[in-house]
């Protein structure tokens, strides 16, 4: 059994550490991989507008 935290329709919670040192938390499908998760927020955080 796995301690991530799982939600309805096969989602899972991972928590990530962005390209700033920023942790945080992301959703992604249910048996994503954690370095395929850090690959995402990479992602995320890359197009996120800048203030």
């Amino acid at each position: 059994m796995s301690d991530d935290p799982m939600g309805p329709l096969g989602v899972a919670m991972r928590e990530v550490t962005f390209p700033d040192q920023s942790r945080g938390i992301i959703l992604v499908r249910a048996g994503t991989p954690q370095d395929e998760a850090e690959a995402m927020a990479a992602r995320v955080w890359a197009e996120m507008p800048e203030d």
